[in-house]
C-alpha cells in the first residue's frame, strides 16, 4: 500500500457490528468483487471465483450468503456463530481478507493477504468474540448438568481431528 492509498474496510455478512440479511450480504459481495483481487494463498494469486463460486456452496462468500438466508431471512436457529469476512481495500484492490467462523466462539480461519502484506504484523478485526459462550457453564446453569459430566463429553465432541 502506498502512502496515497487510503485503506478502507468492507464487510461480508455483517455491517461492522451486527449480522445483516442475505440481500445486504449479496450487495456487499458485489461491491467487493468490483475491486481487483490482489489476495494470495500459498504463493498463488486468488480470483474472486475461488472465494465466491455460486456453483460451489462451500466457497467463503457463498457459505456466508447461505447462512444469512437461513439465519436471518428464514429465522432459522443455528448452532454455530454467524461467520463473516472483513476485506481491506487499498485503492481499487482487495489486499486482505479475514474470515471468521466458529461454534461457541468466532475465530480467525483465514487471513489472506496481497503479496505486499505477506509476513507483516497487522491488527486483526476481531481479537476475541464478545458473544462467545462456555457450553459447559451454559449446560450447568440452564439444565443443571454437572460440569464434570458435560466437560469430557463436550471436549471429545469439539476436539479437532489431528493429522
Amino acid at each position: 500500500m502506498t502512502p496515497d492509498q487510503t485503506a478502507r474496510i468492507m464487510f461480508v455478512g455483517i455491517d461492522g457490528e451486527q449480522t445483516v440479511d442475505s440481500k445486504t450480504t449479496l450487495e456487499q459481495i458485489q461491491a467487493i468483487e468490483l475491486l481487483e483481487c490482489a489476495l494470495e494463498h500459498e504463493g498463488e494469486r486468488l480470483t474472486w471465483k475461488v472465494l465466491n463460486d455460486p456453483g460451489e456452496p462451500r466457497t467463503i462468500f457463498q457459505s456466508i450468503l447461505r447462512d444469512r438466508k437461513q439465519r436471518v431471512d428464514e429465522h432459522t436457529l443455528m448452532a454455530d456463530r454467524p461467520s463473516y469476512a472483513v476485506v481491506t481495500a487499498a485503492g481499487n484492490k482487495a489486499v486482505r481478507l479475514e474470515y471468521y467462523e466458529g461454534h461457541d466462539a468466532l475465530r480467525l480461519v483465514y487471513d489472506l493477504r496481497s503479496k505486499e502484506l505477506q509476513g507483516k504484523k497487522l491488527p486483526f478485526f476481531l481479537t476475541s468474540d464478545p458473544q462467545a459462550y462456555d457450553p459447559v457453564k451454559f449446560l450447568a446453569e440452564a439444565f443443571g448438568i454437572p460440569e464434570d459430566v458435560s466437560k469430557p463429553v463436550l471436549d471429545e465432541l469439539h476436539r479437532e481431528a489431528k493429522p
